[in-house]
């Protein structure tokens, strides 16, 4: 697969997650949305585009898409400089390098949502991407702004603390999802 052959738009990676949940070539795959993210909003990401050429480039979140099948566990990340798809424990071994002396608020952690509600249920005025003047932080996508009656708002996917709503799972426990996709 060709990432020119999706629809893409630079810092909305939420919203092309969005569109790639409904698309044709991945029908027969189990879709699961990954938001990643911390209690600090500040997570390193190996092997990512960056406008700097950095090693390491530090989102405040992240969203993926884990498309599974009895045979594959792809991700496809539209930000990644690896390759696309790239299975789940190629993609966690290069992008995540763990550190045992790293404070564990430093640490991604993952929140799993169904395709199937992130498409039917959330929602993005895209107000995480303008400045307290109102102007973008980042050139909007060309198409509408996603969801405008869901119930899960970018805000509340954001939340990684104990209050959060959904179950949040630590690295390791994505790793030992890789031979499971029930989670």
């Amino acid at each position: 697969m060709k990432i020119k052959t999706f629809k893409y738009s630079e810092n909305f990676c939420e919203e092309n997650i969005w569109h790639l949940c409904q698309n044709p070539e991945l029908d027969g795959f189990i879709k699961k949305v990954l938001i990643i993210s911390n209690s600090s909003r500040n997570c390193s990401f190996r092997f990512q585009k960056s406008p700097n050429g950095d090693e390491v480039v530090w989102w405040d979140y992240h969203v993926i898409l884990l498309a599974s099948n009895p045979e594959f566990q792809l991700i496809y990340d539209f930000d990644s400089t690896l390759e696309f798809p790239i299975s789940l424990k190629n993609y966690l071994d290069a992008t995540f390098q763990i550190d045992q002396n790293r404070d564990g608020k430093e640490l991604p952690g993952f929140k799993a949502i169904t395709s199937e509600d992130f498409i039917h249920s959330f929602i993005s005025d895209r107000g995480h991407m303008k400045d307290d003047q109102g102007n973008w932080l980042s050139s909007p996508p060309k198409w509408p702004a996603i969801g405008k009656s869901g119930n899960l708002p970018l805000p509340e996917l954001l939340d990684f603390t104990q209050s959060s709503k959904e179950k949040i799972f630590s690295l390791e426990e994505i790793y030992a999802h890789t031979d499971d996709i029930s989670y």
